[in-house]
């Protein structure tokens, strides 16, 4: 999957709900975005935390080519409103702008903060873009969860000239993988124990690269495999 080229950005967050602002902020990672590490197969340590994404999430463009600016400026606008409120009645669905691989949740309020961009071909047509997720479920497969996104933006009001569509690749998000980093300490200690076990008395296990932080990849189309980066090695006693 190849980063998402988000073409809306926030031009700033002081536009956000005062609620919003005082409660704490919980990081959720684009998985394949800015922010993840290409890893070599073979690189990856041993010991990983298989687990699924928390959400799909995928690149939504909104484009609109009325005549006039404020006329165009205006329908996407209003556009992007329709997708805020709809978004805000389900539970399976949410809207998000992506900074640095890090998603910003988007609600209503804050489309006014929004800079459109304009597309590439024809300077009279402008653009906006935001991700929109879903949260992935025990049942679901690719397909189903891709769906639940297809049938969102396919419902959408659109206004005036105003057309959506899914421009982007499919991408997994983790949210707070640092809460992970316990149980995959607590798994490669187990298997430095067996490993010394193992070898026997003679030897001593050395582990190096603990103050790491936790890592990802995806192992499978909803499936991440976290770890921390480390080394492990077998050394005889002195």
């Amino acid at each position: 999957m190849k980063l998402l080229a988000v073409l809306v950005a926030l031009t700033t967050l002081s536009g956000a709900p005062a609620s919003a602002q005082d409660e704490p902020q919980v990081e959720e990672i684009v998985v394949t975005g800015s922010r993840a590490i290409e890893w070599d197969p073979d690189e990856v340590p041993a010991i990983q935390l298989e687990r699924r994404a928390d959400n799909l999430v995928v690149a939504v463009r909104v484009v609109n080519d009325t005549r006039d600016a404020p006329g165009r400026r205006n329908e996407i606008t209003q556009t992007l409103r329709a997708m805020a409120r709809a978004a805000a009645g389900r539970a399976d669905i949410d809207l998000s702008v992506e900074d640095d691989g890090t998603l910003v949740p988007l609600n209503e309020d804050m489309i006014a903060t929004l800079t459109l961009g304009v597309d590439a071909g024809r300077s009279d047509t402008s653009v906006a873009s935001l991700i929109v997720k879903t949260p992935i479920r025990p049942g679901d497969t690719l397909d189903s969860a891709s769906e639940r996104i297809e049938a969102f933006v396919k419902g959408i009001n659109s206004v005036g000239r105003s057309e959506a569509d899914v421009g982007g690749d499919w991408q997994l998000t983790v949210i707070d993988p640092a809460q992970y980093r316990a149980p995959i300490l607590a798994a490669i200690a187990a298997d430095a124990c067996s490993t010394a076990a193992a070898f026997g008395e003679g030897y001593a296990i050395e582990v190096e690269g603990m103050s790491n932080r936790v890592t990802w990849r995806q192992s499978g189309p909803l499936d991440l495999a976290l770890f921390i980066p480390y080394e492990m090695s077998v050394t005889p006693k002195p």
